[in-house]
């Protein structure tokens, strides 16, 4: 890649990335391949969280060879598709050993929960959670409940609260002690995979706010506003826009020049989307003699009356 890093970075006057999130993209704009550049975010994508594991490589004893990917998933869920990811990544490095996936708990016609993935590594056998999420930050940051997701439909400390009380647990379950039993493995070690974003209000200094001790000092961040205060993102220099949808809100963008906008286009685009909206930020990049334009940061334009709303108050899983 042709730009340096202090190229590479466009700050608007909105939270800044960190440095190893500066590096993160990129390490992962240099691939032009959507599908691979997602596989390489699931591999090293930060955790948000401090309990859990800091990123998927950290999983296995050897280093994940290198993927090439198959045809992209049809999924229509962000969290199946993260998961289609983590499962190729998986299979890819454990080969011969066996990845189980999905496995259901019934016990007297009862569903107690499901493993996402059981597999053995370097003769252990282990259960691993995953969860890929995104939480608008509507406070100071020092409660969980503060972190609430775009659709108001889900919050942090819900989440928190049953991955640690239900799914990773799951093991101790009569329903999951049978299933366990049934498939030959004996005491699986809980472990969880959960990258994502925080987004922090444009014009607070996130650094200053006293963040809570269980959030990964090293999440990946980016930023929202109200549409009303859209001009602040004018501020920029060079910058261009779009608008990401869901399936693609996992690695950063990589767009030739007929798909980004400016920022008159965006807003025309905004005034037509009744919800809150995942925004690119892009900057012109030369990567290995090929022009594009490249994410430098992300945040979500909501509704002047977006926080208005109720937030979840219990978990709907």
């Amino acid at each position: 890649m042709e730009a340096t890093l202090s190229e590479f970075i466009v700050l608007v006057n909105l939270p800044a990335i960190s440095h190893a999130q500066q590096r993160l993209q990129i390490q992962l704009l240099s691939e032009p391949c959507d599908l691979r550049r997602d596989l390489l975010w699931a591999l090293a994508a930060p955790s948000l969280m401090r309990a859990a594991v800091p990123f998927f490589a950290t999983l296995l004893a050897h280093p994940v060879a290198d993927i090439v990917p198959a045809e992209a998933p049809e999924r229509r869920r962000l969290g199946l598709y993260y998961e289609d990811l983590v499962a190729a990544l998986l299979e890819a490095a454990l080969a011969p050993e066996p990845v189980h996936r999905n496995i259901q708990c019934v016990l007297d016609n009862i569903t107690a929960g499901e493993f996402d993935f059981l597999y053995r590594c370097a003769g252990r056998w282990f259960h691993l959670e995953t969860a890929v999420k995104f939480y608008l930050c509507c406070g100071d940051g020092s409660a969980l409940h503060h972190y609430v997701g775009p659709g108001r439909r889900d919050r942090l400390d819900i989440k928190w609260q049953r991955l640690q009380q239900h799914q990773l647990v799951l093991a101790a379950h009569p329903a999951g002690r049978e299933c366990l039993d049934r498939l030959g493995i004996a005491a699986p070690q809980a472990r969880l995979l959960m990258p994502g974003y925080l987004f922090y209000r444009a014009g607070v200094d996130i650094h200053s706010t006293a963040q809570h001790g269980d959030i990964s000092p090293g999440h990946l961040r980016g930023w929202w506003l109200p549409l009303s205060e859209l001009a602040r993102l004018q501020d920029s220099f060079e910058q261009r826009y779009a608008i990401l949808p869901k399936l693609r809100w996992l690695s950063p963008a990589r767009l030739t020049d007929d798909q980004a906008l400016d920022w008159n286009g965006l807003r025309e685009a905004l005034q037509q989307r009744p919800g809150p909206v995942l925004v690119a930020q892009l900057s012109q990049l030369s990567i290995d003699g090929t022009p594009c334009w490249g994410e430098t940061g992300r945040g979500f334009v909501v509704p002047d009356d977006w926080g208005r709303g109720p937030a979840a108050q219990r978990s709907k899983a």
